[in-house]
């Protein structure tokens, strides 16, 4: 049965796995195992995963939790490719969003993507993200080349 839950140290191997494929990787900066160490070992972070029966399913991270501002950043959220199209990114980002409200006093939640990720940014849209900023810089790729991002934000209720 599948719960959204606060993830663990024990989740974090199956959260990296996530990130590996083609499909996954080409949106996010760093990844890997001590990336998520470290941001699960932040007060200011905290990881929401999605668990089917201990395999995981997605995860996302929010980010912004520590500083008692009410603006909370969405900082990843990915779906096992195989579970993609089925609502399940619909239902982890609204987990995310009630968390962010309800735990951390979040009045508003904010996130960048990448311009081109236009699958996710559709998501975000039909769910009440706004585009609210393009950042002058850009983000170098791991190739060298570079990649748009903006920023999109919406009020929790």
């Amino acid at each position: 049965m599948l719960r959204i839950r606060p993830g663990t140290a024990g989740d974090l191997a199956q959260v990296a796995v996530l990130e590996i494929g083609p499909d996954t990787a080409m949106w996010l900066g760093e990844t890997g195992l001590a990336w998520h160490e470290r941001a699960l070992a932040d007060p200011d972070q905290e990881h929401l995963v999605a668990d089917d029966d201990g395999r995981l399913a997605g995860f996302a991270l929010l980010a912004g939790l520590a500083g008692g501002g009410h603006a909370v950043e969405l900082r990843r959220m990915a779906v096992d490719p195989a579970r993609r199209g089925a609502g399940l990114g619909r239902l982890l980002l609204r987990a995310a969003l009630a968390r962010a409200r309800d735990e951390h006093g979040a009045r508003r939640v904010w996130l960048d993507v990448k311009a081109h990720n236009l699958r996710a940014r559709a998501l975000y849209e039909s769910e009440g993200f706004t585009l609210t900023d393009t950042p002058a810089a850009e983000m170098v790729e791991a190739d060298g080349t570079t990649s748009e991002l903006v920023v999109m934000a919406r009020p929790v209720r």
